[in-house]
This record gives C-alpha cells, structure tokens and sequence, in this order.
C-alpha cells in the first residue's frame, strides 16, 4: 500500500490504546508522531511499529505541560511540515475510592493530563490544521464519561471532554477540520494484564455483549473517522463499548458493587 502523505500526532502513543492508534494508522500508510512521558516505551513502539509504509517519529511530551506541547508539534513541523491528524489519547486515572481518599495531587494530574492536555494540544493542531484548511482531531473520551462509574476524577474529566468535541467541531466545521470522540468501554490493554482472566470474566459478565476491546479495535474506528467514507461526521461523540451505554442500566454501579465484584473474583 502507498502513503497516505497523511500525518498523524497521536498522544500517548507508546503503549495500549495510542499503540493500538499508531499501528492501524502506519499499516494504512500514515506517518506517526508518538508521544509520550516515557521515551524508553516510545522507541520501543516505534521499533515494533517499523514499516516501509510510513514513518514514526517519537517526541518524549508531558501533555500537561503547555511548553512541552509546543515542543511537540514545533518538532512534527520540523520532520513533516504538516499536522493532518491528532489523536488525543494520552490519559491517567485515579484507583477506585471514595472522594476522601483520592490524592489531590493526583486529582491535578488528572485535569493537566486528560483535559489541559487535550486543549493544549488540539489549540496547537488546529493553528497548524488553519493553513491547510483540513483536518481531524479525534479525541479518546472513555463511557466513563457517559454514565457513572466509580472514579470521582477521571469520568468528570472524560465528560469534559466530550463537550469540548462538540463545542470545537461547531467552531471548525465550515472549514472544513473535523471533531470528533471516541469513547471505548473494556479495552485489553497493558494495565489490564495485572488482572487475573476470572477478575475479567466478572467485568464481561456486566457487559451486555460479553466481549472486551483490545487496542487496534479502537485504531480501526479511529482510522475509519479520518478517511473519506466519514467526510460528514463531526461532533459525534461515539461509545465503541460492546453495549454498555446501550443496554437499560448500563454499566451504572457503585463502588461497592465493584468491591463485591473483585471479591467474587478472588473468591
């Protein structure tokens, strides 16, 4: 397959979902900017990620961090002197636990990470988006942001999020740069793999459709959202989560529930 001549910033891109982003766009001829806190898992994507279809160029970037965002995109315009895509993927969360006991500390990461990050970063791409009249930006939302699950911080932020998609894509639509937020439900990603396959088998069994995501699921609706075929989806925010936000109840549950869950698992 030929280059696309597209490029791509893809936050977070060294390890789960942002990897799995990253691998779908290069197969499909995409030029690739990964970028993340840790260089080391950066150049060892890009190393498995190699392919005589398109580039990747890894730019260590704490997103949180505004002079670091500028740095980012400063080096994308150096080595491609475009931005055709971004992908704001990178993102933290806060262990389960009641609001007395999540570190504030953590809380400000959250908000530096999965939302001042994901301004940062889409103010920067659309400057650069302006100039050539085109574009994506795709944002990784999380159903966490749809419904209320356990984590004070992180869905509150996801939600944020959301709205930020609709509000850009209204701004940009005429242009036309397009806006647009995925929200994965389970995803088999890295962190998962300190679970045990019987606490997975108890978060599937609350899921309608009985299936988790792994991460190129979530590069292939990502992909999908940049080509043509999508030229007139903008502002849609879209839950890829095997029926969670779809089903009655949804996923809605309580922390206690999660706790009696996890010990049924161990059980």
């Amino acid at each position: 397959m030929a280059r696309s001549n597209k490029v791509a910033v893809i936050t977070g891109g060294g390890r789960g979902i942002g990897k799995g982003i990253a691998r779908i766009f290069t197969q499909n001829g995409i030029d690739v900017v990964i970028a993340g806190r840790n260089f080391e898992k950066l150049e060892k994507t890009a190393a498995e990620l190699k392919s005589p279809k398109a580039e990747i160029l890894c730019v260590q970037t704490d997103v949180s961090v505004q002079t670091q965002v500028e740095r980012l995109f400063d080096k994308t315009m150096e080595k491609f002197g475009k931005v055709d895509i971004l992908v704001n993927n990178a993102g933290i969360a806060e262990p389960m636990a009641p609001i007395t006991d999540i570190d504030m500390k953590l809380v400000d990461d959250i908000v530096g990470i999965n939302f001042k990050g994901v301004y940062y970063c889409a103010r920067r791409a659309v400057k650069e988006m302006l100039a050539r009249k085109s574009g994506n930006i795709i944002n990784i939302g999380s159903v966490e942001g749809l419904i209320s699950l356990p984590g004070i911080a992180y869905g509150p932020m996801k939600a944020a999020v959301h709205r930020f998609t609709k509000l850009l894509a209204s701004e940009l639509a005429a242009i036309p740069i397009r806006v647009n937020c995925i929200c994965p439900g389970l995803v088999l990603t890295e962190m998962m793999e300190e679970l045990s396959d019987r606490d997975v088998e108890v978060f599937l069994v609350h899921i309608p459709m009985h299936k988790a995501l792994v991460p190129d699921d979530v590069g292939k609706l990502a992909y999908f959202l940049t080509s043509d075929d999508a030229r007139y989806i903008t502002g849609s925010i879209i839950a890829a989560d095997s029926g969670i936000t779809a089903a009655t109840t949804g996923f809605n549950t309580s922390l206690q529930d999660v706790e009696k869950w996890m010990k049924a698992a161990v059980s």
